[in-house]
């Protein structure tokens, strides 16, 4: 990392703890205040929505909503420093400051006890290694995943990874249930009756290598062109990436977006989920249909991102290294596939099926005090 580089994070830092302060002195935490933030949606979806909602319809709370998509586009950098300094108002100001990914202008601050921050991190399991579980992550400036007073999981098993993630105690990792999986409670295991046949395809970010997820993408939209069946292909791209498409030029069959909730939505009407190492198989795995690997650079990437799990032993999934051999397979042996891959992996990842996951959360975080601690 650059000298410059350096520079500019440790003035960023001093300048959002500066506010920090100044707003915490100036304005104190507002005992009712609950605050949602995300910097990867210009709404707030999935968790943060489903708990938002909790809040809204059970208790009296001031609930406010901090959204910024930030895209790693220029304007977008100037955007984030602006929004960021709000944020750390927001922060100061809150007793509850409930996130789902990384938020920068929070590591960057010496946080008070009476700002409590909850991480509700936007996917579930533990795949793929994320936060300080990375290689690279003691390389920061700043040290991310840092300030989090409490961590909310889905399953007891996801705990020791997610305390490793956000060096945080495992007994503040708590597995209350992911929220966003309350909305699977009310969904059918069978398609709906009379759609037209769904493909999903969800590559995950590659913060180094976005050309990757690229180059995977353009290789699949050219193979799904020997598909035998009338297949409507959706193609969701993460909102980091700058995808630059000519949307006209492609089939009418094959729509690509960049809208985590869309995907969701998608979701109980697709018929065959196709990912290399997105979470988002372990979603879908609710509905015990077919999911597929497309994995071109599986050595690379875990050497430079790794796995919590053995990767392809856990999920037991068909994997192709081809776009080519991957539609070969949907062509011929899709019928035939054994689904008892992804009846285990529903097995192990939804232990809590009753839609009540967002309500345990709520219970939870109105029963802690204003130091966020557990009354005893």
């Amino acid at each position: 990392m650059g000298s410059l580089k350096v520079f500019k994070l440790k003035l960023l830092k001093h300048l959002y703890n500066i506010s920090y302060q100044f707003c915490y002195l100036a304005f104190r935490p507002r005992p009712k205040r609950v605050t949602f933030a995300t910097m990867r949606n210009t709404q707030l979806v999935d968790n943060l929505q489903q708990v938002h909602d909790t809040f809204e319809k059970n208790g009296n709370y001031e609930l406010k909503v901090f959204c910024f998509h930030y895209d790693r586009s220029w304007f977008s950098r100037l955007k984030f420093f602006w929004y960021s300094l709000i944020s750390v108002y927001y922060i100061a100001t809150s007793h509850l400051f409930i996130i789902d990914d990384y938020f920068f202008p929070l590591y960057a601050i010496t946080k008070h006890r009476k700002n409590v921050v909850i991480q509700l991190w936007h996917a579930i399991g533990t795949l793929k290694k994320f936060g300080l579980s990375l290689p690279t992550a003691q390389q920061s400036v700043i040290k991310p995943h840092t300030n989090y007073d409490w961590v909310m999981v889905n399953t007891q098993t996801d705990r020791q990874a997610y305390s490793e993630a956000f060096d945080i105690k495992k007994s503040h990792v708590l597995a209350l249930g992911e929220p966003m999986l309350d909305s699977f409670a009310d969904c059918q295991i069978n398609l709906p009756e009379g759609i037209q046949k769904r493909v999903l395809y969800s590559p995950t970010y590659r913060a180094n290598n976005v050309q990757q997820v690229k180059a995977a993408i353009s290789a699949f939209i050219r193979a799904s062109g020997t598909l035998n069946s009338d297949w409507e292909i959706y193609i969701s791209v993460h909102p980091y990436v700058n995808m630059k498409i000519n949307m006209r030029e492609l089939p009418k069959n094959i729509h690509l977006f960049q809208d985590p909730g869309l995907v969701k939505k998608l979701l109980p009407s697709v018929a065959v989920f196709i990912t290399d190492y997105s979470s988002l198989l372990l979603n879908f795995s609710y509905f015990e249909r077919p999911i597929l690997l497309f994995t071109p650079d599986y050595e690379q990437y875990q050497q430079q991102q790794g796995f919590y799990v053995d990767y392809f032993n856990y999920l037991k999934a068909p994997h192709f290294q081809s776009a080519e051999n991957l539609v070969s397979f949907i062509n011929q042996d899709l019928a035939h596939l054994d689904l008892t891959y992804v009846r285990q992996l529903k097995q192990k990842n939804f232990p809590n099926r009753d839609g009540h996951n967002s309500d345990r959360i709520y219970r939870f975080l109105t029963s802690i005090n204003r130091y966020g601690e557990k009354e005893k």
